[in-house]
């Protein structure tokens, strides 16, 4: 997402001078909303900083041209449906890990937007545009939000009640699948019959990372698809940081556990950042681990991924 939020920046047009002057304002931007823990209250809010008047033409430009959510450092859940793993199919949450649905809620009532130091007209525009995209993400939610009896299936049903009970909120892939994200060119093998999946993000805004939990039935023939389509995303990815192609079969190792299931784990780093102007800023990173268990037909992916600029 980060990378993205820097092409996006490289296209708009303004003149050298005014575009790195604009994006090293909004990397510090993004910076500031790393969180702090108030002395009196212990409460953790999201710190925020006014722009300059110099800033002006750049946040008005940016705020049109760039994803809101890479703008004001909220995560999107959007882009980490598709990303890596620690702990497996003992089901875990990963520790310190808040539902990504939860944590976009109490980001938002603790944002600033900044817009006290540019044009009312253009004030208004941005207001417009983080509206739209909130609105946007709620009915995206609405829509794709299920509760756990929502699946029949016995394994399935099991799973979902587990991630509810874990406070986390379930998401149905067919319904899902109507959606576009930014990896949607990549999913060309059928791979689900049925399924959900959760996200989460562990840390601060500015340092922390996004996770997916995905559980689903799958035949061996769809798990190879799944395997595949994200093999062809992680290599778009090393061709994006000037990284020669991985084949598949160096990509995944294959393993059995104690259960005799199937284990398939694999990761991906890209270089570091030529350029780091805040301390969380670092290579970006995917790891993955895929359980299948091949008698009921079904698969736990746990994936995450992180770094990037700002």
């Amino acid at each position: 997402m980060q990378d993205e939020y820097i092409k996006a920046i490289e296209k708009i047009q303004m003149d050298k001078d005014r575009k790195t002057e604009m994006r090293k304002i909004l990397e510090n931007e993004m910076a500031s909303a790393r969180t702090e823990v108030n002395e009196t209250s212990a409460k953790k809010r999201a710190k925020t900083t006014k722009l300059s008047a110099g800033a002006k033409a750049g946040i008005a430009a940016a705020a049109i041209a760039v994803t809101m959510s890479v703008v004001f450092a909220i995560p999107s859940s959007r882009n980490a449906i598709n990303a890596g793993i620690r702990a497996f199919f003992n089901k875990e949450v990963p520790q310190g890990a808040t539902d990504m649905q939860t944590k976009e809620s109490e980001d938002k009532k603790e944002r600033v937007i900044p817009t006290d130091s540019v044009d009312p007209s253009v004030a208004s525009e941005i207001e417009s545009a983080v509206s739209s995209q909130d609105k946007a993400e709620e009915d995206y939610y609405k829509d794709v939000t299920v509760t756990a009896d929502y699946y029949k299936d016995p394994e399935l049903n099991k799973l979902a009640n587990y991630y509810v009970q874990k406070n986390m909120n379930i998401m149905d892939l067919k319904k899902d699948a109507k959606y576009s994200d930014f990896y949607s060119q990549f999913k060309k093998m059928d791979w689900f019959s049925d399924g959900f999946f959760a996200t989460y993000w562990v840390g601060g805004n500015a340092d922390g990372h996004s996770g997916t939990i995905t559980c689903f039935k799958a035949t061996e023939k769809q798990m190879e698809g799944y395997l595949k389509n994200n093999h062809e995303i992680v290599n778009y990815e090393r061709e994006q940081h000037n990284q020669k192609k991985v084949s598949f079969d160096k990509f995944w190792k294959k393993s059995t556990d104690s259960d005799g299931n199937t284990v398939y784990t694999a990761e991906w780093k890209g270089p570091e950042p030529e350029m780091k102007l805040n301390p969380s800023d670092c290579a970006r990173f995917m790891t993955f681990k895929i359980t299948y268990d091949a008698k009921n037909q079904i698969a736990i992916a746990h994936v995450e991924e992180g770094g990037g600029v700002g």
